[in-house]
């Protein structure tokens, strides 16, 4: 349950310690992290406590762990899941009881991956000295055999068996961040839309209006972390102006299917549980295509989610581009995605026989090396600004990671370290994503 949400009513600016913005999974990790090392945090969210869009609406994303060795992002997602067993430890401490549970956010299942002789490089270096619990088929007859599957001859198979491999909730998490902020005596400014963002001498002045009552106000505070995803580029014109190269967000749809609930109670319960089983699944085709099981409905039926990972479109105004309906196009290409996977497992299910039960426009925020941004932004004197971190260009990847990314950005807004090796890797990689022929080393840190 979300505690009461703090306000302001001040008629002149006030000066605050640390303002978040962005209220989704990436600044409701970083104001966790704050708020958890004791700072003062307000994280300012233009949207109610129930997200209708953005980036982090939903119930599902890819959760995975599978990477070579010292592959970052499977730290990430890692890292991400040791720190979220402290915030549910947090919250359980805090209320005297044991509500929040990790089956909250993770819902364990194995992740499938389906590669390509082009990639067989990858897949063999995925396998060798792999610590995460795999299996595989590197042709047609293992896939058979091993998993039921009956593939095209170019197709390999990876089955990662993981506990917190799956999918993760982010409405759950986001709502339990915002809970563990509010336990640190925090606040959570939600409905609130920042106009305008500049620098006021040592501090940064924030303008913003509440979009259910009209009501402006402004504040000004001594640090700042900017985590408003595709937004990024415009809130930062006036402090980094050229930030909105750095950060290029672009329309991806997804699209949501159920198999029709007579035809799905016919199925054998061997060939139910092997549709749970089989999903997510990535699809390393020409979309690199994603899928998952959102949820289960009131028929019990699995509501499944799909879409290209590299389907991506420009778009012109970023306000409306989430209600966007899905062409007639899209849908045929979920539903055909959907279809050729499903025969893929060998389960009984026509194309006739699958329902497109809605559409979602989601926005990337890619940058140039799909890299996700977690960075101080140089200042007027080209030094780094310690007091602003940039968390940002997720690029479809942030989920997993969400708690780790939260956690850097906090470190580096307190100017904390940490020893280990993949945190160190880790964050070097985040500081230098944004940096491309076009955009000057200087707008980072050195590392």
């Amino acid at each position: 349950m979300i505690l009461p949400v703090s306000s302001s009513s001040e008629k002149h600016p006030s000066i605050k310690d640390t303002v978040v913005i962005g209220g989704g999974l990436m600044g409701s990790s970083a104001a966790w992290h704050l708020s958890n090392q004791g700072e003062n945090v307000i994280l300012i969210e233009q949207q109610d406590s129930n997200y209708t869009f953005g980036s982090s609406f939903g119930e599902a994303r890819i959760a995975r762990s599978l990477g070579v060795k010292n592959d970052i992002f499977s730290y990430l997602h890692n890292r991400s899941v040791t720190e979220t067993k402290k915030l549910v430890q947090f919250l359980n401490d805090k209320e005297g009881n044991d509500r929040h549970k990790m089956e909250d956010i993770y819902t364990t299942s194995p992740v499938t991956y389906i590669y390509y002789k082009s990639r067989e490089e990858t897949v063999h270096s995925l396998i060798e000295n792999q610590d995460d619990p795999i299996e595989y088929a590197t042709s047609v007859e293992e896939a058979s055999k091993k998993f039921g599957m009956s593939l095209p001859d170019s197709a390999l198979v990876l089955r990662e068996f993981k506990q917190y491999s799956g999918t993760m909730n982010p409405k759950e998490l986001i709502g339990k961040l915002h809970v563990g902020i509010q336990h640190h005596g925090n606040a959570v400014w939600y409905n609130q839309k920042i106009t305008a963002l500049r620098r006021n001498k040592d501090l940064f002045e924030i303008e913003m209006k509440h979009t259910k009552t009209g009501e402006s106000k402004t504040i000004l505070c001594k640090k700042m972390v900017s985590a408003a995803g595709p937004y990024t580029g415009k809130l930062l014109n006036e402090i980094a102006p050229r930030f909105d190269q750095i950060i290029t967000p672009k329309r991806v749809f997804l699209v949501f299917l159920k198999i029709d609930p007579a035809k799905y109670e016919r199925l054998s319960p061997d060939q139910k549980q092997k549709i749970k089983e089989f999903y997510p699944v990535l699809d390393f085709t020409s979309d690199l295509v994603f899928s998952m099981i959102e949820k289960i409905d009131g028929d019990g039926v699995p509501i499944i989610k799909i879409g290209g990972h590299l389907i991506r479109k420009d778009f012109t105004n970023l306000d409306t581009v989430w209600q966007k309906d899905l062409t007639k196009e899209e849908k045929n290409w979920g539903l055909q995605s959907t279809f050729n996977y499903l025969q893929q497992l060998n389960i009984p299910v026509g194309k006739a026989d699958l329902n497109c039960l809605d559409g979602y426009s989601c926005v990337y925020s890619l940058t140039a090396s799909e890299i996700p941004i977690v960075t101080n932004i140089v200042a007027d004197d080209s030094q780094p600004d310690p007091n602003l971190v940039v968390l940002g260009g997720m690029s479809g990847v942030g989920a997993k990671g969400a708690m780790t990314y939260g956690l850097i950005a906090a470190n580096l807004l307190l100017q904390k370290e940490e020893d280990s090796l993949m945190y160190q890797l880790t964050k070097k990689m985040l500081r230098e994503s944004g940096e491309t022929s076009d955009t000057p080393a200087s707008w980072f840190i050195n590392s």
